[in-house]
């Protein structure tokens, strides 16, 4: 009697408290995002500093890059065990005493192990923050916390690279991590305070640590596959050795899981189509956006001899637009659901996509024309659209499972977004080498020319659209 009383309390207060615990999380995952793309632009200062080559620097960002791919699905399996909140709280607390010792570390070995447990506190977070929000908010509020959730994720873009920037030529490259602390101190306690939740505690011993190895190991080898084909030349002797141990490591992590009956990851679950073809959805989708976030760059400074500081500014329109109209597409999102508009309500993240898509075709033709006006309202449209789609793609995707598997739906989530990141950059630099080698061409890419890259990557986008097109099919609902 007392332990049901005091579990009605805390759905209680969990639902009185849910604005509170928004807060929180957003924050937190302001800061996952922020931190991702503000150490980008401290690449070149660190690398100076300590005085290494670029490829061994890189692994400042690729260390935890592979490590926030590799990790969420441990992480959501581990919540089942010692709860939701009680991870949360450790891993935002684990991702603020890293800032602070990635700052002071005196090696580059140093900031990149400092950086790898870092990532590990980033992703105890992300892993499960949306099973946190998905749990505390009634159905007629999802689409509003979805929006001002994708409008966070456009934020913390849009912002990295200026605030990174000031901060390096102002204070030193030391400072984009001890900007985490005061941030981190201060949400703590709030969260200790408020960030209370029903959890459903898995008692039962956990015991699959083979098949977590071979999902690790999986993973790692694919994300290095990646990294080997995005970097000419082409190692194909390292590929093919990647290739080999990625093949073999999944071959039996699924042969494992589906013989288990408490596996790590229960393989089951993507023979729902509700929850596996959001999922693919969610995949093209990132990875012909960051398709066109690595092209872009080169596009403008060698195509339209813009400086990097101009670069950066319409890099900005997209992340901008989306983070404006998020909550405005969230809103209406929850309209249209309260107003029984079936068809569109779900159908609402196809119709994200598929003219994000039209705006990607029509982004390669302003390519090949060089026209920037129209560039720019592709990139407003696409920054929209993305609005439009991610939210709600998310609320299927969580809503496919059930809430006691929420932890599971989020974490698949995170890593279904990280390999797009991923697969996108690789997939963009690749088209780049084909297309330039196919061109004649084999130097420095911003060298090029206006005349090879117009045409270069106004194709590539219509590759992205073509993407973004498979993504609306398979978004299709009746």
């Amino acid at each position: 009697m007392d332990y049901k009383t005091s579990e009605n309390e805390i759905i209680k207060q969990s639902f009185e408290n849910r604005f509170k615990i928004l807060i929180i999380v957003l924050t937190a995952m302001f800061m996952a995002v922020l931190n991702t793309n503000i150490v980008n632009v401290a690449l070149p200062t660190i690398t100076s500093f300590y005085n290494v080559p670029v490829w061994f620097s890189q692994w400042i960002i690729t260390g935890y890059q592979v490590t926030a791919i590799v990790t969420p699905l441990i992480f959501a399996k581990l919540s089942d065990y010692v709860g939701k909140a009680r991870l949360f709280i450790f891993g935002f607390s684990l991702f603020t005493i890293t800032s602070l010792a990635c700052g002071l570390s005196t090696s580059i070995n140093q900031l990149i192990f400092f950086r790898v447990v870092q990532a590990l506190g980033g992703s105890m977070v992300v892993s499960i923050n949306l099973a946190i929000l998905m749990q505390i908010f009634p159905s007629y509020e999802k689409g509003r916390v979805m929006g001002y959730f994708t409008a966070v994720i456009g934020f913390g873009m849009l912002m990295g690279p200026t605030i990174g920037g000031f901060i390096i030529e102002t204070l030193g490259w030391s400072y984009i991590f001890f900007v985490n602390l005061p941030i981190g101190i201060a949400l703590l306690i709030p969260a200790l305070k408020y960030l209370k939740i029903e959890e459903y505690i898995n008692k039962s011993r956990y015991g699959d640590y083979q098949g977590t190895i071979l999902f690790i190991v999986s993973i790692t080898s694919f994300f290095m596959i990646l990294n080997e084909i995005s970097n000419t030349p082409v190692n194909s002797s390292m590929v093919a050795v990647y290739s080999a141990v990625c093949i073999v490591a999944l071959s039996c992590f699924i042969l494992r899981e589906n013989r288990l009956k408490k596996p790590f990851l229960d393989i089951s679950v993507f023979k729902i189509w509700s929850f596996t073809l959001p999922n693919i959805s969610l995949l093209l989708y990132f990875t012909s956006t960051f398709v066109l976030v690595l092209i872009q760059p080169f596009y403008f400074e060698g195509a339209m001899n813009f400086s990097p500081a101009e670069v950066g500014l319409v890099a900005s329109v997209m992340p901008l637009a989306m983070m404006i109209s998020s909550p405005v597409s969230g809103r209406i999102y929850d309209s249209l659901k309260l107003r029984n508009n079936g068809w569109i309500v779900k159908n609402y993240a196809l119709l994200g996509i598929a003219v994000m898509g039209i705006a990607y075709v029509v982004c390669g033709y302003a390519f090949t024309q060089v026209n920037f006006t129209v560039l720019l309202i592709t990139f407003v449209v696409a920054g929209i659209c993305r609005s439009v789609f991610q939210g709600p793609n998310n609320l299927d995707i969580m809503n496919a499972l059930p809430v006691e598997r929420s932890a599971l739906a989020s974490s698949i989530t995170v890593t279904t977004q990280s390999f797009g990141l991923a697969l996108g950059t690789a997939m963009g630099t690749l088209l780049l080498s084909i297309f330039l080698s196919l061109a004649g061409y084999s130097g420095n890419v911003v060298n090029a020319g206006a005349d090879i890259l117009k045409v270069i990557c106004g194709d590539i986008m219509y590759i992205s659209g073509i993407f973004c097109f498979i993504g609306a099919i398979l978004s299709y609902k009746k």
